[in-house]
């Protein structure tokens, strides 16, 4: 592949993840509904704080805008919570909460939300749609690993591209 070839194809993805942004950047959540996620994930952790044994799972989150619900469950699909989010009032697909709910769980990992977790690691959040088909990752907790935020590589693909182009002519 070519290097202008390249480039297209990183200008198509660009200009389809601004698209995509424009849809998540229309939704924002009210501070009571952020406490409301933030409630029902951390009585969510406190089923496997107290858990005996090791649990290997990865939690799933799907958003319903049509009933403005959230529900997370694990990799055996059952329900650890559920909750009614008024702000989603409208929301057309999972996607579209996908900036808000990145957000608030690292938020939460920061601030040590998931170190007590009897979990073995690495686990996930995990965006999924209504056929549990995964969309995104919206957080993976494992101490080896360091997620990099879209915002932090903003840009990277044309540094990159100067770089290369520098390098090739000399």
């Amino acid at each position: 592949m070519s290097l202008r070839q390249r480039k297209e194809i990183q200008e198509l993805l660009r200009k389809e993840r601004l698209s995509n942004n424009k849809n998540i950047s229309d939704m924002s959540l009210s501070r009571e509904t952020q406490k409301k996620l933030q409630e029902a994930i951390e009585k969510m952790t406190l089923n496997f704080v107290t858990a005996e044994e090791t649990k290997v799972t990865d939690f799933h989150v799907h958003v319903n805008g049509e009933n403005n619900e959230l529900t997370i469950t694990d990799d055996d699909n059952s329900t650890l919570a559920r909750v009614h989010i008024i702000d989603w009032d409208g929301a057309e697909d999972e996607e579209s909460a996908e900036k808000e709910l990145r957000s608030l769980l690292t938020k939460m990992h920061e601030k040590g939300s998931f170190d007590n977790m009897n979990i073995a690691k690495p686990y996930s959040f995990i965006l999924s749609d209504d056929d549990d088909q995964d969309i995104v990752d919206l957080l993976i907790v494992d101490d080896d690993t360091l997620i990099l935020s879209e915002d932090l590589l903003e840009g990277f693909d044309e540094e990159m591209n100067e770089f290369l182009k520098k390098l090739l002519e000399e």
